[in-house]
């Protein structure tokens, strides 16, 4: 299908108007009547579908408010552990335990 004519009527309508000034403006005399389409449309829907991506939606929602559920009371929960010197000391030596066995490996690579 060619689309130059329409293309052209496109430019030439949007150029008329900006050049008059009715680029924001609504006719709404020009409506075009939509209801039988929707109402086709409406008749058409796979309820089963939407009860799918409803139920997938949830569920994201839900996982996600779970994790951050969890990481809060994680977090809380290290500011607590943190707050204890002697927890913070011990803490500090296995972390660098577990770095030093890293660069260990890596170097042995």
């Amino acid at each position: 299908m060619d689309t130059t004519r329409i293309e052209q009527a496109l430019e030439s309508g949007i150029l008329k108007m900006v050049s008059n000034g009715d680029v924001f403006k609504i006719n709404y005399n020009d409506k075009v009547d939509f209801s039988k389409e929707l109402h086709s449309a409406y008749k058409k829907i796979n309820y089963e579908k939407v009860f799918e991506k409803v139920t997938s939606l949830l569920e994201e929602k839900l996982a996600e408010k779970i994790v951050n559920k969890i990481v809060t009371e994680m977090g809380t929960d290290m500011k607590k552990l943190m707050c204890n010197p002697t927890t913070r000391d011990d803490f500090k030596f296995f972390l660098r335990q577990g770095v030093e066995k890293i660069l260990s490996q890596a170097e042995k690579v």
